[in-house]
């Protein structure tokens, strides 16, 4: 596990993502291949991620966006969808971090683990009425 004192340039730059889906309730796996983009926006980072899904039968094109906003300073992140309404909060200063977001009636519960300088990773479980699930996501530096 990495300590990360400035969140920000460790995330500036591009990334590989291998992600792994499982839906527990209709017993169907998938995966997500793909290029995520941290780029520079005035004191932000934009986040912008491009992949290709094969989720059960389905395989196509997969496209997600947020910004990671820095009002203290360079070490945490207020994590926002590209809407603007708020995501939640990322600090990786220890090297780890516990995360959650209320979509509706599911809760998101995320785990982030800064591995070392060139990977980290991101485990979501999601439970509700209408989803039970786990993604696991690996990121690796590019470049």
């Amino acid at each position: 596990m990495q300590h990360i004192a400035d969140l920000k340039a460790f995330l500036a730059g591009s990334w590989r993502i291998d992600r792994r889906f499982e839906d527990r309730r209709y017993a169907v796996d998938g995966k997500m291949i793909g290029e995520a983009l941290f780029a520079a926006e005035g004191n932000a980072l934009l986040y912008r991620e491009r992949g290709t899904v094969i989720f059960g039968s389905h395989e196509g094109s997969a496209e997600q966006k947020h910004r990671y906003d820095f009002p203290d300073g360079p070490a945490r992140a207020s994590v926002v969808f590209a809407d603007g309404r708020p995501f939640h909060e990322l600090d990786l200063c220890d090297g780890v971090a516990q995360v959650s977001h209320a979509c509706g009636d599911d809760l998101y519960e995320g785990r982030f683990i800064a591995l070392d300088a060139g990977r980290w990773q991101s485990r979501w479980t999601v439970a509700g009425p209408r989803k039970d699930q786990a993604i696991l996501t690996l990121y690796t530096r590019v470049g």
